[in-house]
């Protein structure tokens, strides 16, 4: 393997190390932005091996590039157009970074396709969900770190920053770790066997710790596909080995009952009260219910793209610094997509939805792993939003997109 592609591997394997730090130095009050500082790496690290790779004359190519130069074209109409000073520039330069990157890291990846072999490749996901694991169970231990709701004493997030962007960390790391734990079930030794099981009971404990209604209810329905498609599709394992996964886990799960059962029904009773305090808030209406309250903020966003501007803002879109000051939602409204539509305009959503169908279409002809994880992003983004303007999720975004380029093994296993 190139060094190149080695330096690649560890600086992107080690996001949730930067993502914990930046946040434990962020809680002690100190303004060091060592995540812009490593996001800022990691895109000029990206900008120069892909140029310096050179540009190979495919479909993928045109459509990355123009995700790129739409992106530039569009930051620089919005800031004359919008009169916008330097900081409302640097506002929304540090967003289109974080929007840059899931299309940055595929294209790396597929210019080296042949260099990052599927194995080390795996490592990248592997390592992020042992660093995910650790960020958040090593401060619960010791007792420090933050809540996940604010003011309230429902879920434990650590030092990691935002609540969705964590869950759909360890909704990635979970499902990564629950595929390759089952399909390694015979070609590794048993005490790699049995360091996967913990790594993935470490995942689904951090998703019950994190105490969002998402990510409980995918820990739970992903461990019974995961099951369910061991037990009665995967051919290659035999019987014996079967009833023997089969008594490990009931038994396991047995002794998490006994030994845990204090623990599970506090954290569901903080979620329980939480959840029964927003019903009350938003009295009784089940849309805002579901949504947290998006459905709302998209009415008021539609309403003020709508009114408040002209013919090029609409195709161009308003960026981000523009709406906070103005629109009173913040930047996001938290569903993806829709986002995409406001900040970027008409033609950003076009350009957008070319370069993901494009992937969408690669993800159903190879049906991988990737495959799996990517609809699931996509499907979390278009509901929950967070995915492509995050840091920490458009990189792990980005890396799915990548693995869609390396990964040839079918999810049904002959």
């Amino acid at each position: 393997m190139l060094k190149e592609t080695k330096i690649f591997i560890i600086l992107f394997s080690m996001f949730p190390v930067v993502d914990a730090l930046n946040g434990f130095v962020l809680s002690a009050g100190i303004n060091l932005p060592i995540g812009v500082v490593y996001r800022l790496i990691c895109v000029g690290f990206l900008v120069f091996q892909i140029a310096r790779k050179g540009f190979p004359k495919r479909l993928y190519t045109i459509l990355s590039m123009t995700f790129i130069l739409y992106g530039v074209i569009a930051l620089f109409i919005q800031t004359i157009v919008l009169q916008n000073d330097v900081s409302a520039l640097f506002y929304d330069l540090t967003n289109m970074t974080k929007f840059f990157l899931w299309a940055l890291i595929p294209y790396y990846v597929y210019q080296r396709r042949n260099q990052l072999m599927e194995t080390s490749y795996e490592k990248i996901f592997l390592a992020i969900s042992i660093f995910f694991t650790l960020g958040l169970l090593i401060p619960y231990t010791l007792g420090i770190g933050n809540q996940t709701y604010a003011g309230s004493d429902a879920g434990y997030k650590a030092f990691f920053f935002a609540n969705n962007d964590t869950t759909i960390g360890f909704i990635v790391s979970a499902t990564f770790t629950g595929w390759y734990l089952f399909r390694q079930t015979k070609a590794t030794r048993l005490r790699t066997r049995l360091m996967l099981a913990l790594l993935y009971l470490g995942n689904l404990l951090s998703l019950l710790l994190l105490g969002t209604k998402t990510g409980i209810v995918y820990g739970v329905v992903l461990t019974i596909f995961l099951l369910l498609r061991f037990f009665f599709f995967q051919k290659r394992v035999g019987p014996a080995v079967k009833w023997g996964v089969g008594v490990t886990v009931v038994t396991v799960l047995t002794f998490i009952l006994f030994q845990g059962r204090a623990f599970i029904v506090e954290t569901m009773s903080g979620l329980v009260q939480r959840l029964t305090y927003f019903y009350t808030l938003y009295n009784g209406d089940l849309v805002r219910f579901i949504t947290s309250s998006r459905s709302e903020f998209l009415d008021s966003a539609f309403r003020s793209f709508i009114d408040s501007g002209n013919l090029i803002t609409q195709l161009f879109g308003y960026g981000f610094s523009h709406r906070v000051a103005t629109w009173g939602l913040g930047d996001l409204v938290e569903m993806d997509f829709f986002d995409v539509f406001f900040s970027l305009g008409i033609l950003g959503l076009l350009v957008t939805l070319s370069l993901l169908l494009f992937f969408f279409v690669t993800a159903c002809k190879k049906r991988s792993i990737y495959s799996m994880l990517f609809l699931i992003l996509i499907l979390y983004g278009v509901f929950a939003g967070h995915v492509l303007f995050s840091a920490l999720s458009s990189t792990l975004f980005g890396l799915v997109c990548g693995g869609l380029f390396l990964q040839k093994e079918s999810l049904c296993e002959k």
